[in-house]
């Protein structure tokens, strides 16, 4: 019995470990991925949720959850890392982690990214960028930076996400900062006038 459990031991450490290994490789060439190391360091501090799915569990969620939610697993489907640090504590210097979020975001900008939220209020610092595909219909990559007194929060999602899954993935990871966002004002704007129309 001992023998099977080594040979089945080491079957996992050839054959899953290296595929984690490419995976990680792999996901710093994509154009959605965004290095929190920094801001991390800032904070040093476990966060009080942590979050880091990656393509291999990410392809297991996708299989259990096709018989239960095919919607959800198609767009599940499609990511390829999802990290989530949340840091709800007073002890994080929120002006130091702010300027580092400040630097972040302006590479960001200068790299492609759309900044979609920025919130400058006070103490609170918010952040929200999408790489955007060239024609605006695929989103590569999310990034959430927050700062407020006694609450930090780091969210990167790397994958090919349809600008239509953006609400459902909000409610399926707990971003509030995502659920209200809408990308298709003029479509709605369109809808209203043509309700007010056909009223008249």
């Amino acid at each position: 019995m001992k023998t099977l459990k080594q040979w089945f031991l080491s079957l996992i450490l050839i054959t899953v470990i290296p595929a984690v290994l490419a995976a990680e490789d792999d996901i710093r060439d994509h154009p959605g991925y965004v290095d929190f190391t920094s801001l991390t360091a800032i904070a040093d501090t476990e966060p009080t949720v942590e979050v880091s799915l990656k393509s291999p569990l990410l392809n297991l969620i996708t299989n259990l959850m096709r018989n239960t939610d095919d919607e959800a697993a198609e767009f599940i489907s499609k990511l390829r890392r999802v990290t989530v640090n949340v840091y709800a504590t007073d002890t994080i210097d929120v002006s130091e982690i702010a300027e580092s979020m400040a630097v972040i975001a302006a590479e960001l900008d200068a790299d492609g990214w759309e900044r979609v939220i920025r919130v400058r209020d006070g103490e609170d610092h918010v952040d929200v960028h999408f790489r955007l595909s060239d024609d605006a219909e695929i989103i590569y990559g999310i990034t959430i930076m927050v700062a407020e007194p006694g609450d930090t929060v780091l969210v990167n999602i790397a994958g090919e996400i349809s600008v239509d899954d953006i609400s459902a993935l909000g409610r399926r990871f707990n971003i509030d900062e995502l659920v209200d966002i809408d990308l298709h004002p003029d479509q709605d704007a369109d809808q209203d006038v043509d309700q007010d129309s056909d009223q008249d």
